[in-house]
């Protein structure tokens, strides 16, 4: 059995697949899918998301952060960015991870720092996602 994974983010719905099994981190920590999983709703750190489509293909999405919602037949991504790992530009990933860098050094707030370090985190999953 298998159910729908879609992953949407502000400008496009990035993948509208069929899944046997997707694993994820979430805020709490890692987490699985499997069919006819019980609903849940939980917000997703910045992390690598894994999932084996039906014809046993396994994919790879750099997901930045964001809310899933399962329901049993569907699992719903809704995220600010996400990436097909096959997609991702490793040198445009480099250089944003070492201008996030230089922005932490000049950071002169508590959230300047916090986002500096999330452009890093973001850019680093990124650039091991394309060194796959």
């Amino acid at each position: 059995m298998a159910f729908r994974l879609s992953i949407i983010t502000p400008d496009k719905e990035l993948v509208e697949e069929n899944c046997e099994i997707v694993s994820f981190w979430t805020v709490e920590g890692s987490m699985g899918v499997l069919t006819h999983r019980a609903p849940i709703i939980t917000a997703l750190d910045i992390a690598e998301l894994k999932a084996k489509k039906t014809d046993g293909e396994e994919v790879f999405y750099a997901v930045h952060g964001g809310y899933m919602d399962v329901d049993g037949e569907k699992v719903t991504i809704v995220t600010d960015a996400a990436e097909h790992w096959k997609e991702i530009d490793i040198a445009r990933a480099e250089r944003s991870r070492r201008k996030a860098e230089e922005l932490l050094k000049k950071a002169q707030s508590d959230r300047e720092e916090a986002r500096a370090k999330a452009r890093i985190e973001r850019a680093l999953l990124r650039i091991k996602l394309a060194r796959r």
